[in-house]
């Protein structure tokens, strides 16, 4: 593309250049991440944003140009954002050299205030590391966010040259609290070890069943359009697992996906996986590993306070949003402990406890977590949690019962889902 297109392509995706204009959706709500990338526009190193695709990462990173137009009430000139999406083949150095050029019309060393520049689906453009390199260690007053849809897609074209001078953070799907503030609901704040009931609770529980069939994807949130889902999802195969790793099989990564969509939360079978794929069981092993790094799944593993022994241990695997399980016969059992694994992982890396069988355990947060998503529970289902250490905290994630129990002499709280989904550890 010639340099008057690539400004053009400039100037049509800055428009607070010319009117007072950032482009947020008209229904919006503002991601829990947001402020800590708010803090971090003010370190020297690279702001590295990676999430799935369709998690919303463009609108944050315009979210972020809006809290620097309007709360920090900067020169919007000192913003300059483009996506890679419309030109894939121009190198972030000519973006930059044009925009210093043309629109700052002022050289990067004689600037006394730090300008802004993010650049969207950076991953696409072979090399990106190298070329914001070459302006970043200038020592230049030059803050870059970057995003990609993976974090192998950003570390691989960042490379050796980038390191220390990154900080990666992942945008998930919408948890139960960001669907609610974008239905314009204030969350109200659960603590798990001492949980007090909403007093909106019905709409909560409303609310919390169009999240179960939405996902957290927001461009479903509207309409669940499976078609849509299924083309976003070849997009991740095909884009950001087949052009990044040495997939063979497709079919293969395929059929996987699927089993861990159908079984979320089921232990992950090497052998049989193998067999019924038609594969061997080695080349199980990379696909898994590849889902992970495309953030299509997530491995829990068993709580055994050795890491030697969890190595020998087969992990779960479950979906990173439960909106995939719509599209094959996924049980709503299965569902709803894939929205409670998703949700915990908010608090720490979530694993489960093998003998006796129990859903979820944070071991750092000392609380055990079984997950009985129907109407009739009973003393019986939370028979299990009893079997971890007496210091550990009892939950049993219900429909929508809340009381607390005494099963074997250890007390047991038993929360409705949608009430763990708004919860905090401590």
């Amino acid at each position: 593309m010639n340099r008057a297109g690539v400004l053009e392509l400039i100037r049509e995706q800055n428009p607070w250049w010319t009117k007072d204009s950032v482009p947020l959706p008209a229904q919006f709500a503002p991601r829990t991440i947001g402020p800590t990338l708010e803090e971090h526009l003010q370190e020297e190193r690279i702001t590295a944003v990676s999430g799935l695709r369709r998690t919303g990462k463009t609108t944050l990173l315009h979210w972020l140009i809006h809290q620097l137009l309007h709360e920090e009430g900067i020169d919007p000139h000192r913003v300059c954002y483009f996506s890679f999406d419309l030109a894939d083949e121009t190198p972030p150095r000519r973006i930059v050299t044009l925009y210093e050029e043309d629109i700052l019309a002022t050289p990067f060393s004689d600037l006394d205030q730090p300008i802004y520049i993010f650049l969207d689906e950076v991953q696409k453009v072979e090399d990106w590391g190298n070329e914001v390199k070459s302006i970043h260690d200038r020592g230049y007053s030059v803050k870059f966010v970057v995003t990609g849809s993976s974090a192998m897609n950003l570390t691989k074209g960042a490379g050796e040259s980038l390191a220390g001078r990154i900080r990666l953070h992942r945008l998930e799907p919408f948890s139960f609290t960001e669907f609610l503030r974008y239905k314009g609901i204030q969350p109200p704040t659960v603590t798990l070890t001492e949980p007090s009931y909403p007093e909106n609770a019905k709409k909560l529980r409303i609310l919390f069943a169009d999240y179960l069939e939405s996902g957290g994807l927001p461009e479903f949130f509207e309409e669940q359009d499976r078609e849509l889902l299924k083309q976003t999802l070849d997009l991740v195969f095909f884009r950001d697992i087949v052009e990044m790793f040495p997939v063979k099989r497709v079919d293969v990564l395929k059929g996987l996906f699927r089993i861990f969509t159908e079984h979320s939360g089921q232990r992950v079978n090497y052998t049989k996986h193998a067999r019924d794929l038609d594969t061997d069981y080695q080349t199980v092993k990379a696909y898994i590993q590849y889902l992970e790094d495309a953030y299509l799944i997530h491995e829990s593993k068993p709580y055994t306070g050795s890491t030697r022994k969890e190595l020998r241990k087969r992990p779960k695997a479950y979906v990173t949003d439960h909106a995939y399980t719509h599209l094959w016969d996924c049980d709503p059992g299965l569902r709803a402990e894939t929205v409670a694994f998703n949700h915990l992982r908010g608090l720490e890396d979530p694993c489960y406890n093998q003998d006796p069988e129990i859903d979820i355990v944070l071991p750092k947060s000392k609380l055990g977590i079984e997950v009985k998503h129907r109407e009739n529970v009973s003393p019986s289902h939370a028979r299990p949690l009893t079997g971890l250490p007496e210091d550990f905290f009892l939950i049993l994630a219900s429909k929508n019962t809340f009381d607390t129990w005494t099963v074997n002499g250890r007390e047991v709280t038993v929360l409705p889902l949608w009430m763990l989904c708004l919860a905090r550890a401590t």
